[in-house]
């Protein structure tokens, strides 16, 4: 019975750990290329989103317009994710490089896992340090 339920929950964590890393590489990708309507289908209905010096609580609709714009002025090179982990709140996050024709920045995200469905929650792209 130990060795059933044992079984269970790793499949479940197997389960979980997959689709969570499916979500990462497509924000990753979405990020990355400036695909910002694949980038929006994965934020939450009310995402917590800092572009720059722009930072609050914004709709998808509200946050795909701030991210359009961004874009705009900031042609994307691609997303290097350089660290990656799993927050106390048990929410997974990615940290990485984003290169623009403009400048490299910083971007922070955390996935959040609602039932079925991985979605990011948090947002951040900063001027990087380096």
């Amino acid at each position: 019975m130990k060795r059933i339920l044992l079984s269970l929950l790793s499949a479940m964590v197997a389960h979980l750990l997959i689709a969570q890393s499916d979500v990462k590489d497509q924000v990753t990708a979405a990020l990355g290329s400036g695909d910002v309507n694949t980038l929006s289908e994965k934020l939450v209905a009310n995402v917590d989103l800092t572009v720059l010096s722009t930072s609050d609580y914004y709709s998808k609709a509200q946050a795909t317009g701030i991210l359009r714009k961004f874009y705009e002025g900031h042609e994307p090179k691609g997303l290097r994710i350089e660290h990656e982990g799993t927050s106390k709140m048990g929410d997974r996050y990615c940290i990485g490089q984003l290169n623009t024709a403009n400048g490299v920045f910083r971007v922070t995200f955390f996935l959040k896992k609602t039932g079925e469905v991985t979605q990011v929650k948090q947002l951040r792209i900063e001027p990087s340090n380096k």
